[in-house]
């Protein structure tokens, strides 16, 4: 059984984030949820401190990307289109020009085009 309220558990998980203690927030609001499971304020609380959900995807490697960058990486070295930008596509150039506005006034869709500027 617990002797603070819910009121007490967030005050105390305030002071605790006003002075930069993430992890006794954190505590504090499990041990919350455990007295007070359907207090809204609660609730809210904990699933604001709670940790970070990281999901990760296996996805094939996207070949086309990989080679515009490559293609990329390749002018540069070479020291063709510098200072300009350029829109590549499955290692392919499809246009250069001085501005991002301008690759896209020349190519229109821009999905899955790799645009940047070659320095």
């Amino acid at each position: 059984m617990t002797n603070k309220t819910p009121e007490e558990y967030i005050q105390a998980m305030r002071t605790a984030l006003s002075t930069g203690d993430f992890s006794s927030a954190q505590q504090l609001s499990i041990e919350a949820v455990k007295h007070y499971p359907d207090h809204e304020d609660i609730n809210k609380s904990a699933d604001i401190l709670a940790p970070a959900t990281v999901i990760s995807v296996k996805r094939p490697m996207d070949r086309g990307w990989q080679k515009s960058r490559e293609w990329v990486t390749q002018q540069r070295r070479d020291h063709n289109y510098l200072n300009q930008w350029v829109a590549v596509k499955d290692g392919e150039l499809l246009a250069a020009g001085s501005s991002m506005e301008d690759l896209v006034e020349q190519i229109g869709d821009t999905n899955d085009v790799l645009l940047t500027v070659i320095y």
